[in-house]
């Protein structure tokens, strides 16, 4: 018993060594180049009114400029971020 104990606990030993000294260090780089936007249709804002109803209308049009919040959001979150990774805050 007394001899399993040993073999398995030397075992173990090696294993935890090995897996300790194999460390691998990944560099990481930050993408500071955001995705172009794309081109919007134009769209008559009367007729799409129009056959929209106002209720709805007013929907879609919340929907965009929330859209619209998020990416110049995004855009200020990578003007920083890169900003900090290149040293220029």
């Amino acid at each position: 018993m007394k001899l399993r104990t040993a073999l398995l606990t030397s075992a173990l030993m090696v294993i935890f060594v090995a897996s300790c000294t194999t460390t691998e260090y990944v560099p990481v780089k930050i993408e500071c180049t955001p995705p172009p936007q794309p081109t919007l249709p134009i769209i008559d804002q009367g007729e799409l009114w129009q056959s929209l109803g106002d209720a709805r209308y007013r929907v879609i049009e919340s929907y965009i400029n929330e859209l619209w919040a998020y990416s110049d959001e995004q855009s200020a979150m990578l003007g920083a971020l890169c900003g900090s990774v290149n040293g220029q805050q």
